[in-house]
């Protein structure tokens, strides 16, 4: 349950910061490119977290992902994420590679949504996930893969390869995770595109209540948005996500770090998360003009 618990918090993290709105009377706005670019950002990161997510729940679900143990010898229908409401109207089926063994569990759950399915918080989604799973888990070395096929959240399509691999011990204190998107690509209803690549670490701090579990997530991504423009995202203060803040509070985004997000190599956008506080105030800053604001909207 805890893992559970735990990597549902990691998806959604970052899917809610969509719209910007003003807290201060400061003389300083945000154009609407500015603001197109924030919410470009967010988006397209948080439709790509959100799949992650629900990747690495597949996999800690069923207990054969860390045995490699066989319950059938041509596989078998998937276990579902419990408590997780995202996944009530999907099948789930799992069948391990010709390679499989007890020492290196292989295998594919494949996530398959059909025509529609509505999660609790109203979010669409359309066609299937396929998941790989390569080694134990929380062993070293030990991979979830993630693809596409026709699958879209909201009518928004997401292609791509999203490779997520153990780079710590064998070790479930704090396991550390480097993530890596190639060929990202998520495609809206009116026609328009946005990019991504991702190079990114993710390490677990859990503590000894799941309330105190919080993820530090550090690294780069880049590509284009839907106005065509280029953009890189440093992460020049690890960015912190605590458990207690999306469930207490209903903040399931950062809470600390700093990210710079840069658009066509000079328009350069701060963005502060403050200091740990359970709230979704962030401060923006463009040009040594500084503006603190208030995260509003839904994927």
């Amino acid at each position: 349950m805890k893992n559970t618990i735990v990597k549902a918090f990691s998806g959604l993290a970052v899917i809610f910061l969509v719209f910007l709105t003003s807290c201060t009377d400061d003389k300083f706005d945000l154009s609407v490119n500015d603001s197109e670019n924030v919410e470009n950002e967010a988006a397209t990161d948080g439709y790509f977290e959100d799949a992650d997510d629900m990747a690495t729940l597949a996999v800690s679900a069923d207990a054969s992902t860390a045995s490699g143990s066989r319950v059938s010898a041509s596989g078998r229908g998937g276990v579902k994420p419990n408590g997780d409401l995202r996944f009530n109207c999907a099948a789930v089926t799992f069948e391990f590679a010709a390679d499989n063994s007890t020492t290196t569990p292989h295998g594919y759950i494949t996530i398959d949504f059909g025509t529609g399915c509505t999660d609790a918080k109203g979010n669409v989604r359309k066609g299937i996930m396929v998941v790989e799973f390569i080694g134990k888990r929380f062993l070293s070395g030990s991979k979830i893969i993630t693809t596409f096929d026709g699958y879209s959240i909201n009518d928004v399509q997401i292609e791509g390869t999203r490779t997520v691999t153990n780079v710590t011990g064998s070790t479930e204190a704090s396991p550390k995770f480097s993530i890596v998107l190639e060929g990202g690509k998520a495609t809206w209803p009116d026609g328009s595109t946005a990019t991504r690549e991702v190079n990114r670490t993710r390490e677990w701090i859990r503590g000894t209540n799941p309330l105190q579990d919080e993820w530090i997530v550090d690294g780069t991504a880049a590509g284009t948005n839907r106005s065509g423009g280029v953009y890189q995202v440093d992460i020049t203060t690890p960015l912190v996500y605590k458990r207690e803040c999306a469930i207490n509070n209903k903040v399931f985004m950062a809470v600390e770090g700093v990210k710079v997000l840069t658009v066509d190599n000079n328009k350069v956008i701060t963005i502060d998360y403050g200091t740990g506080e359970c709230d979704k105030i962030v401060t923006v800053t463009i040009n040594g003009q500084s503006r603190t604001v208030e995260v509003k909207g839904n994927i």
